[in-house]
């Protein structure tokens, strides 16, 4: 490892320098472009070293496990010193908290609702095209999701409690789009609770072997079923939905 960099005065708040110019009133005008630039450009690094961070983090949780990982690990990878870790997160588990929840938020945002529009697709099309969304959003972010669905032991009490809200908050997704469905006259009617519970049960395992498949671990065969994201997009709605078609 190279020598930890110092930490830098543009790490904290940039102060606010002014310049005074004479407008023709005589009445002293404040301009601030420079000063906002710079304070533009300070925010700017501040989002690249956070970014950097939590990239190092992900890489050093999966090739070690969330509980083996340590804050001098993840400062080796990012190579920066102590004391600029310390100025973006607290500790670990609020770095690993906010993984969590970017990969919640990218998943969201793959998530649309369908929509009765003229023009719109098939509700089926547009259903198909959300588990895909889903099954490429996981796969694009394979650190964390391995991290969450393939070493769920090993967390603390504070990261586990956000590894169980993060799975509560995507069986409330699947709650709610099992609703959307009934509304729509899709799907019969059934107690969207249990059905959520079991969908998402099957869910983390398929996509859990997905990301072995992705690392090389299944033998050939399974492997080549896993690695199609668009085949088992399908397959996943098709499981998910045979039983619940009106």
């Amino acid at each position: 490892m190279s020598a930890p960099e110092p930490v830098r005065d543009d790490e904290a708040a940039p102060a606010v320098d002014r310049a005074v110019d004479v407008g023709s009133g005589g009445e002293p005008m404040v301009t601030q472009t420079a000063t906002d630039g710079r304070a533009a450009r300070a925010e700017r690094r501040r989002a690249q070293r956070r970014h950097a961070i939590l990239e190092a983090a992900m890489r050093v949780f999966r090739e070690k496990g969330y509980h083996q990982a340590s804050v001098h690990d993840i400062i080796d990878e990012a190579r920066i010193a102590r004391g600029t870790f310390y100025l973006y997160f607290p500790s670990k588990q609020e770095l690993f908290g906010e993984l969590v929840a970017e990969f919640l938020q990218a998943l969201r945002g793959q998530v649309k609702r369908i929509s009765l529009a003229p023009g719109a697709p098939a509700p089926l099309d547009q259903l198909h095209a959300n588990f895909r969304r889903v099954v490429t959003t996981v796969l694009a972010h394979d650190d964390v999701a391995t991290i969450i669905l393939r070493h769920p032991v090993g967390f603390d009490e504070e990261s586990g409690a956000k590894v169980t809200l993060f799975f509560e908050q995507v069986r409330q997704m699947v709650e709610d789009a099992l609703r959307v469905g009934q509304s729509l006259g899709l799907l019969r009617a059934c107690d969207t609770h249990i059905v959520a519970a079991a969908s998402l049960g099957g869910l983390r395992e398929t996509l859990a072997r997905m990301l072995m498949a992705d690392a090389g671990e299944l033998p050939p065969g399974p492997r080549e079923s896993f690695r199609d994201p668009t085949t088992l997009a399908d397959e996943l709605m098709a499981f998910f939905l045979r039983g619940l078609f009106k």
